[in-house]
């Protein structure tokens, strides 16, 4: 008996523990697919801000099914969770794949044939490396929508994965595109770039190579031959900071002030020798040499050149000198600012999906079945009739098989 007892009881908690180990699991697979369903979600959020903010409502559909797959979650309903997660890949899948076919790959491809021309004509190999770099994603990016387009229907998180890597490819190919732009401009081309970006930097409150933007070919060669003493005492006949003072009332000490003074100091020699050698490598049209030394000072480097790369050439474009080709036969560089930016995941607006997040609404799956309301009367009423019918035809069958009929 007692062995009998052991082993029901065992039987027993081997059930427990095997229903629970499958509410565990399924509570894992269905977290892990919610956290991989918004990052689908935010990440077409960013192609729908830059590109089709006409698709507001569908984003707002995908993003509504997602919001309830959440709650469901929260609520321990995870079969409900992951229904609503499927159901709104469903509609994600069509936005993904518009997005890509008439925005990515639409426009990779027209970015890159317009400027093979003038990349052709410069003969500069770099700049034909990076547009061949750019026909090669362009292919890629291709290649990942057939393999989702291709996938079973029912595959929908792995179609929108290859959709994914498709839109991140089309941005790689128009990235090439843009930096063989810049690549393939001449000499005085880039330097007109790196002043622009440089004066965008001394805007924002940047110093590095403040003193050289905007001179002219004259003066840049005399500040580039100045000497720090020289520059020391241009800067000793500017008005005095009060920074110091400010310190000192804050509370600080006189000897951390002047530390600070000091290395600041430091800062500035270090800077203005620095900027000495990027002038003369500019100069000389070092620009790989110059390149090492900005990067320490100018933050997303690579982001900024392209971006002063398309602000000079538009700014340039305006002006037509003789023999030039007419003004309406060149291209209008600041349409592709916004897909520069959204090559580098930056927003061109506010963010669509952040408009529509205060609209969702909870969705409950219970669905209360529709009751109606009798009078009490007439339900005895149908009821008694009812009753008195059974009779007579039990009555009727007695007398059939001349029987005592029942009372």
């Amino acid at each position: 008996m007692r062995i009998l007892k052991y082993l029901s009881s065992l039987a027993v908690i081997l059930v427990f523990t095997v229903t629970n180990s499958f509410a565990a699991v399924d509570q894992t697979f269905v977290e892990r697919i919610l956290t991989e369903n918004r990052e689908f979600v935010d990440f077409i959020d960013l192609s729908v801000t830059n590109f089709a903010p006409d698709k507001k409502n569908d984003l707002f559909t995908i993003y509504q099914k997602h919001f309830n797959a959440e709650v469901a979650f929260l609520q321990g309903d995870y079969k409900r969770a992951f229904d609503n997660v499927y159901d709104s890949q469903k509609d994600m899948v069509v936005l993904y794949e518009f997005i890509l076919t008439e925005y990515y790959l639409e426009d990779s491809k027209n970015i890159l044939d317009g400027f093979a021309p003038d990349i052709i004509r410069t003969k500069n190999t770099a700049a034909k490396q990076y547009l061949t770099l750019g026909y090669r994603d362009r292919t890629l990016s291709r290649t990942f929508y057939i393999a989702g387009e291709a996938s079973h229907p029912k595959l929908r998180s792995y179609k929108i994965f290859k959709y994914l890597e498709a839109i991140n490819m089309a941005r790689r190919a128009k990235r090439y595109a843009f930096i063989s732009l810049y690549t393939g401009q001449d000499a005085k081309g880039k330097l007109k770039i790196y002043n622009q970006m440089f004066k965008s930097e001394n805007e924002k409150g940047g110093l590095f190579f403040k003193r050289f933007v905007d001179k002219n070919e004259k003066d840049y060669i005399l500040e580039m031959n100045k000497t720090y003493e020289e520059h020391e005492k241009e800067l000793a006949q500017q008005p005095v900071s009060v920074e110091g003072d400010a310190k000192a009332a804050d509370g600080k000490s006189a000897e951390s002030v002047s530390t600070a003074a000091f290395e600041k100091k430091m800062e500035r020699s270090v800077r203005f020798r620095r900027e000495q050698r990027v002038a003369q490598y500019i100069l000389n049209e070092e620009f790989d040499k110059a390149e090492t030394i900005i990067r320490s000072y100018v933050e997303n480097y690579n982001f900024k050149l392209i971006l002063a790369t398309l602000v000079t050439l538009s700014s340039g474009e305006t002006h037509t000198a003789e023999g030039e080709t007419p003004p309406a036969s060149k291209k209008d560089y600041t349409k592709f600012i916004q897909h520069h930016n959204d090559n580098y995941n930056i927003m061109n607006g506010k963010s669509v999906l952040d408009s529509v997040t205060g609209d969702v609404k909870v969705i409950d799956s219970v669905k209360k079945d529709e009751k109606k309301i009798v009078d009490e009367g007439k339900i005895e009423g149908n009821n008694t009739k009812a009753a008195d019918s059974e009779v007579d035809k039990k009555l009727e069958d007695a007398v059939k098989d001349n029987k005592e009929p029942v009372k």
